[in-house]
């Protein structure tokens, strides 16, 4: 594509193909679709879009590479120091390409408790030093970040488009339709410094992602630090609370969903046990800013982060503890030799549940492989189901079934999966056919395949047509019996010409 524009300096590549479509003077949304992707499938997505390949294709090859466009004009910079380094890579491809809404899910956006942004927003006098300098309007990816405002203006304006359009194929650049000149608040001290945080996050280079696991060391390292520890290795949430309530207002906490500290499994919580998933940007910043200054920077942390290696010896029991389990242990395998041999396992573990307990935690290997020996052999009994008697009364069900429904045309397929599901052990039946010989036989007679379903749907639109007495064209016939000339098999097609001969 000739004339395809540049992005500017932090410009959402939304923002890019917006331009271009106002460039080509391009009323069609799919036809700019297949002029910049050549897909008409692909959807205008504002934070993470997909498709990179196709726009990459129209700039020189030394201009950008993939991960320039996703680093420098995606909002992809603030969720993938947070995510372990194999989501990173795969996000890395399905950006590419095409994700078919992986992404967001990937990079927890979909079930994140931070509220999500309804309007594209913008900044009333930044458009304007736009227009003065660049001649045109673009969004810059900063006004769509959570948390975000304008260093210089203030808080951010929300506009009249959807940032999830119904209209789902439509770039919409900036304009003065869109985007009033209201009157603009002053951004607050906390959200001036959630920015400054958000536009470092944005403007750091590509790098690995710290592991889950590093994570947790890190935090639990800060905690330490804060003296918000007891004892060795147990978090005081108590002093930890006490910290981000200091920092931060409940109120500013509250905009974002995250003012549920106190319970259990709140986010909070979380942060500093295990990892097990990734959490925000807004958490950590809250969370970082509230046990250091505010000179703090993503740099280090992340270098921080990385620093730590995993913890083989932590996670191993120490010597000490390794000779209290060898005495233990077989004082406690004896005494559960002796349950098993006077009682059988399943008595033994509901005489002493507790001794069960210590042998599957701590030597478990062992109990296994002993309780191997004692299992009881299984002794085959004859068939408890009078299957006989069975296939009798389940096929009459099927019988009085088939009589009420023989001038009925409305149901579904009648295929062997829709006759057993009549009945009230559909599973059992299905799984045990070879022992029910009368049911067989009525499956093979009464099943519909896909023609006799075809011509059963066809017939009931002749029937209504002789009754209305209308005559009606192929096409009309075909749509109110839902099938197409594609889909009709050639015993339909042959049934559908000889009612059109005859009529």
């Amino acid at each position: 594509m000739l004339n395809f524009p540049m992005p500017y300096e932090h410009e959402l590549i939304y923002s890019t193909v917006a331009r271009a479509r106002m460039r080509l003077a391009l009323e069609s949304p799919k036809q700019l679709l297949d002029i910049v992707f050549q897909n008409r499938k692909v959807i205008a997505t504002v934070d993470l879009p997909c498709h990179l390949t196709a726009i990459l294709q129209h700039y020189p090859a030394e201009q950008f590479t993939i991960q320039d466009l996703i680093y420098q004009h995606t909002l992809f910079p603030i969720y993938t120091p947070f995510v372990p380094e194999e989501r990173r890579q795969q996000c890395l491809k399905w950006m590419a390409n095409c994700s078919q809404g992986s992404v967001h899910l990937a990079l927890g956006i979909n079930a994140s408790r931070i509220p999500a942004i309804y309007k594209l927003r913008y900044c009333p006098q930044c458009l304007t030093e736009q227009r003065r300098q660049h001649g045109e309007f673009y969004w810059q990816r900063l006004w769509q970040i959570q948390g975000a405002c304008c260093l210089k203006h203030g808080k951010l304006l929300e506009s009249t488009l959807d940032l999830r359009s119904l209209h789902r194929h439509n770039f919409m650049p900036p304009s003065k339709i869109f985007c009033k000149a209201k009157h603009q608040q002053s951004a607050s001290h906390d959200d001036l410094f959630i920015t400054s945080k958000l536009i470092e996050l944005l403007s750091l280079p590509a790098f690995e992602s710290p592991r889950y696991e590093q994570w947790t060391l890190f935090y639990h390292e800060l905690a330490k630090r804060n003296n918000c520890t007891r004892g060795h290795n147990q978090i005081n949430f108590n002093k930890i609370l006490e910290k981000i309530s200091l920092r931060w207002s409940k109120e500013f906490l509250k905009q974002y969903h995250l003012d549920d500290l106190i319970c259990e499994s709140s986010w909070l919580h979380h942060i500093f046990r295990k990892h097990r998933k990734s959490f925000s940007y807004l958490e950590h910043i809250i969370v970082i800013t509230a046990f250091s200054s505010n000179n703090w920077s993503f740099a280090e942390v992340f270098t921080q982060v990385k620093s730590f290696k995993k913890a083989r010896e932590q996670q191993q029991q120490n010597n000490s503890y390794n000779v209290y389990l060898e005495t233990a242990s077989i004082e406690n395998r004896k005494k559960w030799l002796n349950l098993v041999h006077q009682h059988g396992i399943k008595d033994a573990r509901q005489l002493n549940e507790s001794l069960y307990a210590w042998l599957y935690r701590n030597d478990r290997t062992w109990l296994i492989q002993t309780n191997q020996a004692f299992h009881r052999k299984f002794l085959p009994q004859r068939s408890k189901v009078d299957w006989h008697k069975r296939d009798l009364f389940y096929v009459r069900q099927l019988i009085k079934i088939n009589n009420a429904l023989i001038w009925n045309l409305d149901d579904p397929r009648r295929s062997t999966k829709w006759w057993l599901k009549q009945t009230s052990i559909a599973d059992t039946l299905e799984k045990n056919l070879h022992q029910l010989p009368f049911i067989q036989c009525f499956l093979e007679r009464y099943s519909e395949d896909i023609s006799t379903y075809q011509i059963r749907r066809l017939t009931k639109v002749f029937i209504n047509m002789k009754i209305n007495r209308q005559q009606l064209p192929l096409w009309d016939i075909l749509r109110k019996a839902g099938l197409s000339a594609e889909r009709m098999t050639i015993e339909t097609k042959t049934f559908l010409l000889n009612l059109l001969s005859e009529t």
